[in-house]
């Protein structure tokens, strides 16, 4: 797997435009310093022509050629613009040079004596040339400059603008790389800094001095961490409520085997099992409300969740406490209207189950437990109550009965974990429902009702 570079990508983003922007100008400037130069040389031809022309005397034709004055030192330059001028002043009745320029050939620059712009064969190479000639037509003055020393006078402009370009460009990304190495110092310093944390230490990260386009994801981050700190936390809960809600039943359940196994009469042996049966049935319950609290906890709901019928849930839960309800000799009564809710299917399922759980439990013999689902008048709630007619609750307990491991004082003897209402709770709001607690029927007993956002049923 190949790793990128943020920072290489940031250079290549940031140089690569500014490389693309400065080829197009230097093109443009190749094609506008030749455009230019023509018309330059030109005009730089013409007033040298002219200049040589208006400082010639007038009786220059009854001159003759004769020997030229030299320098008495020849200064050096690297680069001098008229030594790649040549010029020659010509007696045109005569055909006869009277001056030339050092370096220019003896043949004339323009054989036809014709005044203006031409190119010229000059010694088999090519030459721009410009004639004038003085107002009576006795004197031509041709200057000229070959070819190929226009195009090396191009080239040397044009390399002194590329190597400035390439100096800058490596001048600039140098800068950029060195802007983008401090700026990514905060996230460095991270870096190292997660590297060195321990396996299990899910504290935040600092945040502080980190650029405002690093901060979000830093954020997120941090509530990740959140997350994780809270599903660690809650893994821990979980072993621990295990541990202390098992040992009990479990150590009771030790007991009960060894007071069978060590009973003196059929009857004793027989009580001793009952009372097995008892924790057995405890311990099965108190073992499915833990899994089914670290399966809630651990299973959040997705977005893409599908429609549940209320009513099917409530059936479906009902049939599942008949048998014992009959064994209390109480009476379970449905009343399900249509409704539909976005959410779990399974956790609606734990949610209906333990409710109806604890009123068939608490709620004691001959009891009457009545189950109903269906919407409000405007059709835009949908609500399920369970209640009952037993010795239901405190009114200064009700608030409370949704915490974990509480217990009511008030009750029918039957023990329980205090699990199965904070399941409730966790998963009403999990479905983004309410929860009401109030008397049962008749007012006596105990009511729950949980209101859901409804859905049309498809």
């Amino acid at each position: 797997m190949s790793h990128h570079s943020l920072k290489a990508k940031l250079l290549l983003a940031v140089m690569t435009p500014l490389a693309v922007g400065w080829a197009c100008w230097l093109g443009g400037q190749h094609f506008q310093m030749t455009r230019q130069q023509k018309g330059h040389e030109d005009h730089f031809l013409q007033e040298v022509g002219e200049q040589i022309l208006l400082s010639m005397p007038a009786n220059l034709d009854a001159l003759s050629e004769g020997p030229r004055l030299r320098l008495p030192t020849r200064a050096t330059s690297t680069y001098r613009k008229f030594e790649t001028l040549r010029y020659q002043v010509w007696i045109l009745g005569r055909r006869h040079p009277v001056v030339l320029s050092d370096g220019a050939p003896d043949e004339p620059l323009r054989p036809d004596f014709k005044p203006g712009f031409v190119i010229s064969q000059v010694g088999g190479e090519p030459w721009r040339v410009y004639a004038v000639s003085d107002a009576s037509g006795r004197i031509q003055v041709q200057a000229g400059m070959s070819q190929s020393a226009m195009k090396a006078e191009l080239a040397h402009w044009v390399k002194i603008s590329l190597w400035s370009g390439i100096g800058i460009l490596l001048v600039l990304g140098a800068i950029v790389g060195l802007a983008i190495h401090w700026s990514l110092r905060p996230m460095n310093r991270l870096r190292r800094e997660m590297a060195q944390r321990e396996p299990h230490d899910l504290a935040p990260l600092p945040a502080s001095g980190l650029p405002r386009e690093i901060r979000p994801l830093v954020d997120s981050f941090n509530q990740l961490l959140e997350r994780l700190s809270d599903a660690m936390r809650g893994e821990r809960q979980f072993l621990a409520d295990a541990a202390h809600e098992l040992r009990t039943p479990l150590a009771a359940l030790l007991t009960q085997t060894q007071v069978a196994m060590r009973a003196g009469s059929q009857a004793d042996a027989q009580a001793a099992l009952t009372q097995l049966s008892h924790g057995i049935q405890r311990t099965s319950r108190l073992a499915q409300q833990l899994l089914d609290s670290a399966r809630v906890d651990a299973s959040p709901l997705r977005e893409d969740r599908p429609v549940v019928a209320l009513p099917d849930v409530v059936t479906m839960v009902a049939r599942e406490f008949e048998s014992m309800a009959t064994r209390r000799q109480q009476t379970l009564a449905i009343h399900a209207e249509p409704a539909s809710v976005q959410g779990d299917l399974d956790d609606l399922g734990i949610l209906v189950r333990n409710l109806v759980d604890n009123a068939v439990r608490y709620s004691g013999e001959h009891a009457r437990i009545e189950i109903a689902c269906g919407l409000d008048a405007e059709g835009a709630t949908a609500w399920l109550t369970v209640r009952d007619n037993g010795p239901g609750v405190a009114p200064e307990e009700r608030e409370r009965v949704f915490e974990r491991f509480f217990r009511g004082s008030q009750g029918n003897g039957e023990r329980g974990s205090g699990i199965g209402l904070s399941l409730v709770q966790r998963i009403a709001r999990a479905h983004e429902a309410t929860i009401t607690v109030d008397d049962g029927i008749g007012g006596r007993g105990f009511a729950c009702r949980v209101d859901f956002q409804a859905t049309p049923d498809p």
